[in-house]
């Protein structure tokens, strides 16, 4: 049986050596799922009905972050109509008809960031810190209207949800306390939305829950929650990866000039999530000569599918297919375009200030992310 580790070390070998055939797999504590990893069957089944994201088809008793209903009621535990339902209330906001204004208020935020960092030229810099994820902190909390003053408690929340071992006392403890403190910012954030709306996403749920019953308070809530935590936590780790990527091959220069080309690769060699969310089959699968049996739990490496030579030029699964695409994937696209090849013109001789090999990643089986990016900009 397969072990996944929560190291990012070995995260490309070991999701290539996943391909060919399913694997039987074991997570952190115990949990036994199946991963799948070549591109044909990830890509067949991240569009699959066969397999669902709602835990209550779980046979196996998995709870994941056993999130409270005002969290846990949101787009990553749902499928069919119900998906749907919520999900066409939040797509208008990251639609291509919505991508100039998004545009506009992506470039006006990264100039306020990078004036900010143009101010800490005289040493080493964490751009994880002043560059990656308040980028996205502020575009998606401008969109649903969160305070960037909470940013910092947002990332020692999410910190404390994607590195969750179930092996430590102590990870648990964290994991507990943010999940409070989530339940009860985000719950709060819907009420003071509710008293005093504005022109933001979260008010605009809010007249729908109200005024038409499109929802309900947990799925308001829990919306709210997951676009700001999902928007945080993906953009902030790809982006800081995608420089970190650039900066070890002396790339300042392939980072201006020839962006519009190398992106898209960057990007997905810079992909800090190995896996779709977790699925469950809701009736017996089967994949080649294995049957995965109803109830199962079962992972889709992006990892391995992105890497596989039969991929053969076909589009990257980084950001899904079919009915889960993301839909925060344009608004990360446009943070990284912002981002990427403004910090290389603005700081062409920017280089680490520690050694590659000291470079740290977090131990997630979730997302691997640097916990921090230490530059020397000028």
């Amino acid at each position: 049986m397969v072990t996944i580790g929560m190291s990012a070390s070995t995260r490309w070998d070991d999701h290539a050596e996943w391909r060919g055939s399913v694997q039987k797999a074991e997570l952190p504590g115990g949990h036994q799922v199946w991963v799948i990893a070549g591109y044909d069957d990830v890509a067949a089944m991240l569009a699959d009905p066969r397999l669902s994201l709602d835990k209550r088809h779980s046979g196996t008793g998995y709870t994941g972050f056993a999130l409270p209903p005002a969290l846990d009621r949101n787009l990553l535990n749902m499928d069919g109509d119900e998906h749907g339902r919520i999900r066409r209330l939040a797509a208008p906001a990251f639609s291509r008809r919505s991508a100039d204004g998004l545009r506009a208020a992506v470039t006006r935020i990264a100039g306020v960031v990078f004036a900010s960092l143009d101010e800490k030229t005289s040493g080493p810099v964490d751009l994880i810190e002043h560059l990656c994820a308040p980028m996205p902190a502020l575009v998606i909390g401008e969109m649903l209207g969160v305070s960037g003053a909470l940013l910092p408690r947002l990332r020692d929340a999410a910190m404390a949800m994607f590195t969750f071992d179930p092996t430590s006392k102590e990870s648990a403890a964290r994991l507990v306390t943010a999940v409070g403190w989530l339940t009860t910012t985000f719950t709060e954030l819907v009420l003071a939305k509710r008293a005093e709306p504005g022109d933001d996403l979260i008010s605009g749920w809010v007249r729908a829950r109200d005024g038409e019953g499109a929802l309900s308070e947990d799925e308001l809530v829990s919306l709210a929650f997951l676009l700001m935590m999902a928007g945080l936590e993906n953009t902030t780790y790809l982006c800081g990866n995608v420089i970190a990527e650039l900066l070890l091959a002396d790339g300042a220069e392939q980072a201006v000039s020839a962006w519009p080309i190398q992106r898209s690769e960057l990007i997905e060699r810079a992909d800090p999530l190995p896996f779709a969310i977790r699925r469950f089959s809701t009736v017996d699968v089967v994949i080649g000569d294995t049957t995965i049996p109803k109830g199962d739990t079962v992972l889709l490496s992006i990892f391995g599918a992105d890497s596989d030579p039969a991929r053969a030029g076909r589009p990257s699964l980084m950001f899904g297919r079919g009915p889960h695409y993301c839909l925060g994937a344009q608004a990360t696209d446009l943070i990284i375009d912002a981002v990427v090849p403004e910090f290389f013109t603005r700081y062409p001789k920017a280089q680490l200030a520690i050694p590659a090999t000291d470079l740290e990643y977090r131990a997630s089986w979730r997302s691997h992310g640097l916990t921090t990016l230490p530059v020397l900009l000028a």
